[in-house]
């Protein structure tokens, strides 16, 4: 039998809370008391889990599921103003039934959390490793490095059903982050490795001083002239990926399967070995 772990927001706070102790460990092997009492930050008052959620702790049936110590936990309500939900968890599953508030998913090393509304800024920065899917949409610097710091997502991915805003991937070093919808400004700005893509339309200036990597876009988009083309091919890992894709529930058009793409080299002003694929099939 595997446990799972309901919080069900009472009302919402009248401002934002830090929520980064809400993870699976945290709430891992204690009892109803124990994770009542668990710590919230109001502003610069210390609050409780119980001062915001209903908590119920009850066994989940089915001999498929696996029977291990990390407990599933779901979190009910509209939880916008719920900064950190996911920071820095590293195993387990985390599902929040509606939408997160910044910085969810940030410094994740594992584990996975499954956001069914929308999420805020930050989301994923730096994170390590895991999954994180969105149903919605997503804000500004997902997966990217906080103010700073030279490297953002390390490892890990970040699957988005809906739009994302700007500067998704900032200097990323690792992982994969998928957008089904539309993305904002720059991005994957001075990206160092990994790979990002885009289904919909981006803004202006993709991988704009991006060092390594790989953006793939699946709508044409203006690049900048420190861009250059060199042939068009179908990659030895589009397939793999697309695959990949699919059995994570992030479906694409079949036609996209066997479809060309532009290769484009870049960022000239970084040493050009990075590279933005543009489907040729649009």
């Amino acid at each position: 039998m595997k446990t799972q772990i309901t919080l069900r927001l009472k009302e919402q706070p009248s401002i934002p809370i830090e929520a980064e102790s809400i993870i699976p460990e945290n709430l891992s092997g204690k009892s109803l008391a124990e994770i009542n009492s668990l710590p919230l930050w109001c502003g610069n008052r210390q609050e409780k889990v119980e001062d915001y959620f209903t908590v119920e702790i009850s066994e989940l049936d089915g001999d498929s599921l696996p029977a291990d110590s990390m407990p599933k936990m779901v979190l009910q309500g509209n939880l916008s103003r719920f900064k950190r939900l996911g920071q820095g968890m590293s195993a387990g599953e985390m599902e929040i039934q509606g939408s997160a508030g910044f910085h969810a998913g940030a410094l994740m090393r594992g584990g996975t959390l499954v956001i069914k509304g929308n999420a805020q800024d930050w989301l994923g920065a730096q994170m390590e490793g895991g999954q994180i899917s969105v149903e919605g949409s997503a804000g500004n610097f997902v997966g990217a490095a906080y103010r700073g710091r030279t490297q953002g997502m390390s490892g890990g991915t970040i699957l988005i059903k809906g739009n994302a805003g700007q500067m998704v991937g900032s200097k990323m070093r690792r992982g994969l982050i998928a957008v089904g919808g539309d993305c904002g400004d720059v991005l994957g700005y001075k990206m160092l490795a990994g790979t990002i893509l885009v289904a919909g339309r981006t803004g202006i200036r993709v991988g704009a001083n991006m060092e390594r990597g790989t953006v793939i876009l699946l709508n044409p988009s203006d690049l900048l002239p420190s861009f250059y083309f060199n042939c068009c091919y179908q990659p030895e890992f589009w397939r793999l990926l697309y695959k990949e894709l699919q059995s994570k529930g992030f479906n694409l058009n079949q036609s996209l399967k066997a479809t060309l793409f532009k290769h484009y080299s870049g960022d000239g002003n970084e040493g050009a070995k990075g590279e933005v694929l543009i489907c040729q099939s649009i």
